[in-house]
Formats: structure tokens, C-alpha cells, sequence
């Protein structure tokens, strides 16, 4: 069978999700796999007793291999995966998967590969809480749960997870695990802290060095199939096992030192180096597997040593030469230690033990160059619209001024898409001190800042861009793109009030170029600003532009809202038929494109609401009520203007569905958020018009949605695993508060657990359900 980096083809199962309909059957071209031992080598040893050992344990659900470099573990998932007739899935680390989204999304593809999930498993995928706890955690251990068939999920290369959410996401993973399913995970140190439960509930299977490390027997099967245990070098192949003291690597790595020196010298040669820890590797690397490479091969595999993976047309740009597919070619087919990844042997992966000794030689002979090679594949990737990987090499280089150009020019499609945690990813490995020396980055993170709702962390790095844009950068926004970009932001929170809003939106428009989405945000927040001041046919033709924007950028979020905006216009001035239709497209976008996870969908959702009350879908106006409500607690510190007009449009949804309760609370929200500035708009108007409505209501009781703000924060922690010592934590609150909090939501839901509270709140769209629920 056939490792890439994506599902075990174990006999039973089909392809891998990388390397197509057919793969050859061999376990990764024998070669290193986890930086332990060659299946090549190690695979001729048949690990009879860990195998029975697995055999008999097939009821314990996770299964621990844990030892340092080159002790086999992958060679004996390979074995496992043949003898075992369940279904091997394999998710292998990489260094840029040490995020707990990018794990999610991973693990969801393993077991999405042995049984299709209903669903849309991935539109849940976040790293932020509290939408991590409350559903990504509960959805993978669903997953993990509801497979229809026995399997065995592997997850090789545990210990570059250095984060403690992505050891929570895969403890999510185990807490799911069916009967005779299994979870093993493989790692060269020590096992996560979360397995000493697994340890102590006697659900964890555990094999050590000691364990893994070979037997007298195994190792001279090993030599003898090397040709080291002919007749006549007894005395060598018991020199050798004594040496290497059951380390197969270091067994094999050492024969294969004495048969290439007697190539050179003579059968009589038998001296070998004492193998060592991961150093040995890499300078016996270099020493006999690199030495023998002529030099021109040699410096090709140490320059393309930056590339996670290689293919022709991306080594060609890197090295700058146009030779790259014959090299690989013939480096696939010469060095075991050069794995081809699909059948057809277009793209390859260097092991990671090779990967060390040639980054080493390249810090040694050639340190000025690796930069440079890092921006060649940042721009090759940008050419191809790679923009994570163009991303990891500018920051790679060094290069933070390209870096950061990159991450900003990403930010509308972040903003645009259900996947909000990408631009926290591109920062993430980077240091306030890095941010804060790059402009663009700097903007990029208090835009961050702003889509996630943190309203500290966006002040904070937008006083630090309003210092890189200079004192005057408001007299320059018409010409800077700098100073345009950093209006946009300062427009959208409508700091200044409306009237700066609208004057800065029309710096934006002029300042920034014609294919930038901010332009589109900028129509959207200045058709919002004149028609609350009153100025509707002027804010109409704005708001039609930046819906034509919002669909030709692909700014499909701007394009919702600004229907949406142009829908509650018309609804609210009584005029069904027009509304009506704006409102339902918008609908129509925030499905298609899973934008109702974010909280910029706040101002379409509300307006869904209002048209499926005033059509009579109560059932279905009361859950997207609830959403909206949700998303506006997100917003309402960011953008005073829809902490006021957000509560009053899902009011007259809440009256029109007869709750009066929900309604009330709803106003008094929007009452408190009405500054001076927006008093004297056609907010202040249509406040005093809907506590009018209000008040010719027979109120019932208090409503099962009437939560207080503060409630609706609390509520959206009360599905995860987090105490309420926890959740005070998060929003630094005492434990006493949060307690209080969950007593009047119990109250309020008319329910008596925590549990019950969160099956209410899902049902009326308060909190947000895991997909296929």
C-alpha cells in the first residue's frame, strides 16, 4: 500500500485524496516516512509480536506509538494496515498544520474518506471560541461517531502539533470513536497531557522505544536481507546489532555504510560510525548518501530543500533553470529518500531527515541565498493564486514588507468567505514587534480585529496604521492607497459618525484601485450613512454600486448586505413587492456562500428575519431571528449604527411574530446604543415609530427570546466543554456572574440544565448548530 499525505490505501480502501485512482503497492516508495526507518529496509521485518499485540487490542480505542526518529513506526502502520481488514485513513502532520482549523479540516477529510458525512461538515471549521468549543469539538466527535463501518484513523507526526487546541481537537476525535474503531497516534515525544485520562479510563494502548526498538532476531532478518548475514560476517552483523542496540534506523543506516565502502575499498571493510541521536542522521546524510550525488544534483536538492513539496514548474522558478523535471525525475528513481507523491511521479516530498541535512548545508555554504529562494516561490505561488503558501515563504524570507502586501490584498476574500479564521492564521506566527513593523500588517491585524468582533485589539492596531499613515493621511486618502485602505477601516466603525462616514467612504472610492473589494464596502457604508441621514435616492445609487461591486470582486458578503440594506428600506416604507425580492437574493447569498457564520451578515440575517415574519414563517423567522441576534452581539461595539438599527429592524420582526417580550428587550437595546449622533436620524424616528407599535401590544409573560445582551454572550459558551469558571475567563466575568447569567437563561428558555438550554437555544437559532443537526 501507499502513503501520501492524505488516506492509508490499505487493500480495502480506495485511493488517497492526493494521489489519485491508482497507486502503486508499496508503503511511500520505501522510504523514511516519519523520520524513523525505510519500509524499504524495515519493511523486509515482519513485526510479528507488535502485530498480535494489535490484533488482540483492537477494542482499545487509541492506540499510542511513541518513539524518537527511526525506531519503525510508520513501517509498522503500514504492516498494521495490511493485516487488518478495517480501513486505514492517514492524516500526517505538517508544521503549517499546527493550527487547530487546519487539523479540523484534515481529520474531517480522513473520515469523510471511509463513509461520506450528511452535511457540510467544514462550514463549523474555526480555531476562535467560542465557536470552537461550542461546535467544531461537538461536530468532529460526532463525525468520529457516526462512521457506518469499522476504521482505524491515523495521525502520523503528533509531536509538530505544539499547540494545546489542536491536542483538544484531536481529543475531540477520540471521545467519538465507535466500538472497534481506533485512533493511533504517532510521535517522537512525549505523549499530549490529554492522554493521561485516555491512560487512566484504560482506553489507551501504548508502545515505547523499548517495545518498538528490534530484537536480536529482527535485527539480523534485517542484515540478512541487506546481504549482511552470509556466511562468513557473523562477526559483523552481531557487531552491528550490538552497535545499534535495537534503533532500526541506525541498524540500517550503518549496513548500508559498510556495503557502500565496500564498493569503494574491498569486501574487508567493516567500519561504521556509532550511531547517535538525530545528528547522526543528518551527518551520515551528508557523509554517504549526499557525498556520492555530483555536485550540480547536490545543489538542486539543497536550494529546493525549502519547498514542502516539489514539482517541475515551481523547482524551475525557484532555481531559475528549466531542467527541474528531468532532475526529479531521476532522484525519484536514485534516492530512496526522495518520495514520489502521485503515481505518475509529477510531484515529490524530500523526507524530513533529508530535508535536515540539506537545509544544514545550505546555512553552511550558501546562508545569503535561502531568502532569496524563499521570495522566487512566494511569487510563484502568488502567480497561481497560492496565496497561503506565497504567504509562508515571504514570511520565510524574512521579507515583511511582501508579506504583508500579500496578507492585506487577502483580506476581502476573507472577508467574503464562511471561513473566518484564515487571516488569524497568516498572523498568527507573527510577533507584535513583526506586526507592528510592517505596515500592512499592521492594518491587516486591525482588521482582524474588527471581523472577529474585538473591538481592543482593532483600536490598538489602528492608532498603530494611523501612526505609519502619518499625522495628515486623511488629506492624503483621495491618492494613498495606504491612507484609503486604513479609512476603510476607520468608515466601518463609523468612529466619527455618520457624516465621516460618509465623507470617508468617498476618500476611499478615489483612493483605492478600481479592483479592490474595500471599494465595495465603501458604496455599502456610504448608501448606509445618506439614507439614515435622510438622503435615500443619493444612498439608493449608492448602495446599487456596491452591490454590482460586491458580485464582480466576488465580495459576496458587501453584495448580500447591500440587498439586504436597499430590502429593509422598502419593507419599512411599506413597499412589499420591492423589498420583498432584494431581500430574498440576499438570503439566497448568505446559503450559498455559508456567510451566515459571520458576523458582517448580521444586517442581511436581520432582514431575512423581518421578510419571513411579515410572509408568516413563523417557525423559520423565529431560528433566523435568533441568528441574527446571535451575529449582532458581535457587532454592536464595532458599528454603533447597527447596535442600534439591527435591534430595532429584528424588533419589528419579533412584534410581527407576536413576542412582544423579545420586542421590548430588543428596543431598550437599541435605546441604550442611541448616541446624539443617531438621535436625530431616521434611527431616532423609527425607534420612537416601533415602541408606538410596541406599546398598542398585550405583552404575555417574559418571552422565551428575551435574553439580555450579556445572556446571549454567556449563552454561546454553554454548548462547549468549558466550566463556567472557563467561560468567566474568556469573557472576564467572575464565575458568580456567569453562574447568575445561566440561571435566568435556564429561567427564561423555561428549561432546567445546562443541556436543555442548549437544545432550546439551537432550536430557536440562538446559538449555532453543528451541520446535518
Amino acid at each position: 500500500m501507499r502513503v501520501g499525505s492524505g488516506i492509508l490505501r490499505a487493500g480495502r480502501v480506495g485511493p488517497t485524496l492526493e494521489e489519485g485512482p491508482s497507486a502503486p503497492d508499496v508503503y511511500d516508495s520505501g522510504v523514511l516516512h516519519d523520520g524513523s526507518t525505510t519500509a524499504a529496509a524495515v519493511g523486509m521485518v515482519e513485526r510479528e509480536a507488535l502485530l498480535r499485540r494489535l490484533h488482540d487490542h483492537r477494542d482499545v480505542p487509541v492506540v499510542l506509538l511513541r518513539a524518537g526518529a527511526g525506531f519503525g513506526k510508520s513501517s509498522l502502520a503500514s504492516q498494521w494496515a495490511d493485516a487488518d481488514p478495517r480501513p486505514h485513513a492517514v492524516v500526517r502532520i505538517a508544521r503549517f498544520l499546527d493550527d487547530p482549523a487546519a487539523l479540523a479540516l484534515r481529520l474531517i477529510d480522513a473520515l469523510e474518506s471511509i463513509v461520506p458525512a450528511g452535511g457540510d461538515m467544514r462550514a463549523v471549521v474555526t480555531g476562535a471560541e467560542p465557536g470552537f468549543s461550542a461546535l467544531l469539538l461537538p461536530a468532529l466527535t460526532s463525525l468520529a461517531a457516526s462512521r457506518e463501518r469499522e476504521y482505524v484513523l491515523v495521525v502520523d507526526d503528533v509531536h509538530l502539533l505544539t499547540r494545546p487546541e489542536c491536542h483538544v481537537v484531536l481529543q475531540a476525535v477520540a471521545d467519538g470513536l465507535p466500538e472497534d474503531c481506533q485512533l493511533a497516534l504517532l510521535t517522537r515525544e512525549e505523549p499530549p497531557a490529554w492522554l493521561a485520562r485516555t491512560r487512566a479510563e484504560g482506553r489507551l494502548l501504548e508502545f515505547g522505544p523499548a517495545d518498538l526498538a528490534f530484537d536480536e532476531v529482527e535485527s539480523l532478518r534485517l542484515l540478512a536481507g541487506l546481504g549482511l548475514g552470509a556466511s562468513g560476517t557473523g562477526a559483523v552483523a552481531t557487531d552491528l546489532v550490538e552497535r545499534a542496540e535495537g534503533w532500526p534506523v541506525g541498524l540500517y543506516l550503518m549496513a548500508l555504510s559498510i556495503l557502500r565502502r565496500r564498493e569503494r575499498v574491498g569486501a574487508g571493510s567493516t567500519s561504521v560510525s556509532h550511531p547517535g541521536r538525530d545528528r547522526f542522521v543528518v551527518d551520515y546524510l551528508r557523509a554517504e548518501v549526499l557525498a556520492d550525488i555530483p555536485d550540480p544534483t547536490r545543489e538542486f536538492l539543497r536550494r529546493t530543500s525549502i519547498l514542502d513539496e516539489l514539482d517541475a514548474p515551481l523547482c524551475d522558478a525557484v532555481l531559475e533553470r528549466d531542467d527541474a523535471a528531468t532532475v526529479l525525475s531521476g532522484l525519484g528513481h536514485q534516492l530512496a529518500l526522495v518520495v514520489a507523491l502521485d503515481p505518475e511521479g509529477r510531484r515529490y516530498r524530500y523526507h524530513h531527515l533529508l530535508v535536515d541535512a540539506l537545509l544544514a548545508e545550505l546555512e553552511e555554504h550558501e546562508p545569503w541565498l535561502a531568502p532569496e529562494l524563499h521570495l522566487r516561490a512566494s511569487s510563484w505561488f502568488e502567480a497561481r493564486g497560492g496565496l497561503d503558501p506565497a504567504i509562508r515563504h515571504a514570511k520565510a524570507a524574512g521579507h515583511l514588507e511582501r508579506a504583508g502586501a500579500l496578507v492585506w490584498a487577502g483580506v476581502p476574500a476573507c472577508i467574503a468567505s464562511g471561513h473566518p479564521d484564515r487571516l488569524s492564521s497568516w498572523l498568527a506566527d507573527l510577533d507584535d514587534v513583526q506586526i507592528r513593523s510592517e505596515r500592512w500588517l499592521t492594518l491587516a491585524a486591525a482588521w482582524l480585529g474588527l471581523q472577529t468582533g474585538d473591538p481592543d485589539r482593532m483600536t490598538r492596531w489602528r492608532l498603530a496604521a494611523e501612526a505609519h499613515a502619518g499625522w495628515d493621511w486623511r488629506s492624503r486618502i483621495p491618492f494613498d492607497e495606504y491612507a484609503a485602505s486604513l479609512a476603510a477601516i476607520v468608515a466601518t466603525i463609523c468612529e466619527g459618525g455618520l457624516r465621516d462616514m460618509i465623507e470617508l467612504c468617498r476618500g476611499v472610492q478615489r483612493g483605492l484601485p478600481p479592483e479592490s473589494g474595500f471599494r465595495a464596502a465603501a458604496f455599502l457604508n456610504e448608501g448606509i450613512g445618506l439614507t439614515l441621514t435622510g438622503r435615500l435616492h443619493d444612498g439608493q445609487a449608492s448602495l446599487q454600486q456596491a452591490e454590482h461591486l460586491g458580485r464582480a470582486l466576488g465580495v459576496h458578503v458587501i453584495e448580500a448586505n447591500a440587498l439586504a440594506w436597499q430590502g429593509m428600506l422598502a419593507l419599512l416604507a411599506d413597499d412589499w413587492a420591492t423589498g420583498g425580492p432584494l431581500i430574498a437574493r440576499a438570503g439566497d447569498l448568505v446559503q450559498r456562500h455559508g456567510l451566515d457564520r459571520l458576523a458582517t451578515s448580521a444586517s442581511a440575517i436581520t432582514a431575512l428575519a423581518l421578510l419571513q415574519a411579515a410572509r408568516g414563517s413563523k417557525d423559520e423567522a423565529r431560528v433566523t431571528l435568533g441568528t441574527a441576534r446571535r451575529l449582532t452581539g458581535r457587532v454592536r461595539r464595532i458599528a454603533p449604527w447597527f447596535a442600534v438599527a439591527g435591534p430595532l429592524v429584528q424588533a419589528r420582526a419579533a412584534i410581527l411574530l407576536g413576542d412582544g417580550g423579545l420586542a421590548r428587550t430588543l428596543c431598550i437595546e437599541a435605546k441604550a446604543h442611541l448616541g446624539p449622533d443617531l438621535a436625530d436620524t431616521l434611527l431616532g424616528e423609527y425607534l420612537a415609530d416601533t415602541e408606538a407599535v410596541l406599546g398598542t401590544m398585550q405583552v404575555h409573560g417574559v418571552s422565551a427570546g428575551a435574553l439580555t445582551a450579556a445572556e446571549l454572550r454567556v449563552l454561546q459558551f454553554l454548548p462547549s466543554r468549558l466550566t463556567f469558571q472557563q467561560i468567566g475567563e474568556h469573557l472576564f466575568l467572575s464565575q458568580t456572574t456567569i453562574k447568575t447569567h445561566a440561571q435566568s437563561i435556564y429561567r427564561k428558555l423555561a428549561v432546567s440544565s445546562r443541556d436543555e438550554a442548549v437544545a432550546r437555544a439551537r432550536s430557536l437559532g440562538l446559538v449555532e448548530s453543528p451541520p446535518g443537526s
